[in-house]
């Protein structure tokens, strides 16, 4: 266990992103799995959506206790936040921690607001109500937390599901007029961010967003999966990540193009990246998926995911 005092910085740069995922793959070696709310490759794919331009500095920071990641926090303008805290502290440091990071919540997501104040034009312009949100999962310590601490639960849910790799699955079945492959480099990324934005429309993903994923550590082409269609643009998707330490998998995100969903291509690339997951020698995969998406529901009970967890979004004001 750490000893020390309390502190935390201002994110700097690679190397505090692999402290952070060590903590998440120390997480998923514990006795916790599989209540574990996020995986490496969660992290990176958040990288990518803020694209290379975004002033991390500002929106990510790290506690330690000694020299030691005990855990971060990830905010999203105006007023969101991502958390995760170590494994293993005992309740009253779990707390010290999470209070810290809320504190820390609660400055950044005034500051925006305070910022948005001054760049008005408008003379009389006032600081418009802001709702802080952040997760929590049913039944864990920081739903509690967040409970006492005054924070409303609302209905929007994630489910996460997590399989087994300890099975062999015969390779997906694809369908006449597709072709099943992995992305060959850098000259796919435009036609995988078309797919994407046709997907979860709408999407601030670009090409120079999507670019940054190639120098990332859990990121690789040969586990970013497409389905291309007989005139060459991609059809279905799904990144596999792979955390080697935690021995997990996660598919984030998976999508079908509009113009092709209903034809059990989501399952053809679930198949396929479980098989990848496996190869790599992961013991689980993971995937989350919003509650109300009945078609994603469907699609990873189909595939043989079962459900651990649910993680709810908590609002509270801010307060002037």
């Amino acid at each position: 266990m750490p000893h020390g005092a309390l502190t935390s910085s201002a994110y700097a740069g690679r190397d505090d992103l692999r402290a952070m995922e060590s903590i998440v793959s120390a997480a998923w070696t514990s006795p916790a799995r599989p209540l574990v709310r996020c995986t490496v490759g969660d992290l990176e794919w958040w990288l990518a959506g803020g694209g290379p331009d975004v002033d991390w500095s500002t929106r990510i920071r790290v506690w330690s206790i000694g020299g030691d990641p005990v855990g971060w926090g990830w905010f999203s303008p105006p007023a969101s936040l991502d958390w995760f805290v170590r494994h293993g502290l005992t309740a009253d440091e779990e707390s010290a921690i999470r209070a810290d990071i809320l504190g820390w919540h609660l400055e950044r997501a005034r500051a925006i607001a305070a910022a948005a104040v001054d760049s008005s034009t408008d003379p009389n312009e006032t600081m418009k109500p802001v709702l802080l949100d952040v997760w929590a999962a049913d039944g864990w310590r920081e739903a509690a937390s967040l409970v006492q601490l005054g924070w409303t639960p609302t209905d929007v849910v994630l489910t996460q599901y997590i399989q087994p790799l300890d099975f062999d699955l015969d390779p997906p079945r694809v369908p006449e007029g597709y072709v099943l492959r992995s992305l060959r480099g850098a000259e796919d990324i435009p036609a995988r961010v078309e797919v994407h934005r046709a997907a979860f429309a709408p999407s601030r993903m670009t090409v120079e967003k999507y670019a940054t994923l190639l120098g990332l550590d859990h990121y690789a082409l040969g586990r970013d999966i497409v389905l291309e269609s007989g005139d060459g643009t991609f059809a279905a998707f799904a990144i596999c990540w792979a955390d080697p330490v935690g021995s997990i998998g996660e598919f984030e995100p998976v999508g079908t193009h509009p113009d092709h969903q209903r034809r059990g291509l989501g399952r053809v690339i679930m198949r396929h990246g479980l098989r990848l997951m496996r190869a790599a020698g992961l013991r689980d995969a993971l995937v989350f998926s919003l509650r109300t998406n009945t078609a994603s529901e469907a699609l990873y009970r189909s595939a043989g995911f079962r459900e651990v967890a649910l993680h709810r979004r908590y609002t509270m004001a801010l307060q002037r």
